[in-house]
């Protein structure tokens, strides 16, 4: 297996940042905590040669389809770093829901099946912020009637450290992970029944596991790429309202971030024959691909995959 094949051989070294990061919030105000992401990003880049080869050619695929210079490796780990310190204060309860405009698509309806007690299913991604609106969520800050109960399916291979951390920021937070190297039969009913109580459920379409046997074939900016079969598989298997959910930083570098919120939802349901269910999860596949790279076209400092994303 080549040194470029997966994201689960070069796991991010975020744990550091986040302890300095919670440390910093913990004895001062929150701005300081983010002039702090400006240092721990640059290290990030200085120590990351593996890591910026893979910005770098995610940025230069990029900016030739959109025709601009957006090529710096040192801004999108900048970004990144900023990610992790809008985690950490949304965890807390120090980053506001007012600082995230909604924008004019799919989100009413999102929020009127979440106000109405529907389970629902939310696919992220690594662009952006899912976990800082997960955060707002549980802490009631997401513009529905009642506060909301997440359960977020993870790598176990970074799930246990980082629940043990969620919980250091905030014990009452309503946030459980189940990990995604363990799904089968038992995990798809303990899902359904969450989702029946009107729960949400979270999960990334966008990164394949190192258990990962079978995938789908797409086109992300103009280069043939590969997302995890069993994400969509589960889509068909809960057959509940899903949406295709990004928030994305206003602008990239900023110590006093807007955050947007962007809401697609899946059109298809799965009440079907087998055959067809098989079309409608590439179909699925396909279209969230399609918002994936809108998103990075128009964000590519705030895309976080550090790996090759092609390979």
């Amino acid at each position: 297996m080549s040194e470029k094949t997966n994201w689960y051989e070069h796991k991010e070294k975020t744990k550091l940042g986040y302890r300095l990061m919670l440390f910093t919030l913990k004895v001062f105000p929150a701005v300081f905590m983010r002039f702090l992401a400006y240092i721990i990003g640059f290290f990030y880049w200085l120590f990351g040669a593996k890591a910026r080869k893979f910005s770098r050619d995610f940025l230069q695929t990029r900016s030739k389809i959109a025709g601009d210079r957006k090529k710096s490796t040192l801004s999108h780990f900048i970004s990144f770093a900023l990610n992790l310190a809008e985690n950490v204060q949304s965890w807390a309860g120090k980053f506001k829901f007012d600082c995230v405009t909604w924008q004019n698509d799919d989100v009413g309806d999102l929020v009127k099946n979440i106000n109405s007690g529907k389970g629902t299913l939310l696919i992220t991604s690594h662009l952006g912020n899912a976990q800082m609106l997960k955060g707002l969520a549980t802490l009631g800050e997401s513009g529905t009637e009642k506060k909301m109960s997440i359960t977020t399916i993870m790598d176990s291979n970074i799930s246990a450290g980082f629940g043990a951390l969620l919980k250091e920021i905030n014990k009452d937070s309503a946030f459980q992970i189940i990990s995604s190297n363990n799904i089968g039969p038992d995990t798809i009913i303990l899902l359904q029944d969450r989702l029946e109580k009107g729960e949400v459920v979270v999960i990334a379409g966008d990164r394949i596991s190192a258990n990962t046997e079978r995938f789908l074939d797409v086109n992300f900016l103009g280069r043939p790429a590969k997302l995890p079969y069993g994400v969509f598989l589960m889509v068909s298997l809960l057959n509940v309202p899903t949406y295709f959910i990004y928030g994305v930083r206003h602008k990239d570098l900023t110590v006093n971030p807007a955050y947007d919120m962007f809401v697609s939802k899946n059109p298809l349901d799965f009440d079907c024959g087998r055959k067809e269910r098989e079309n409608r999860i590439n179909q699925t596949a396909q279209t969230y691909i399609q918002t994936l790279e809108k998103q990075a076209l128009s964000h590519p400092y705030q895309w976080y995959n550090f790996y090759s994303f092609w390979d």
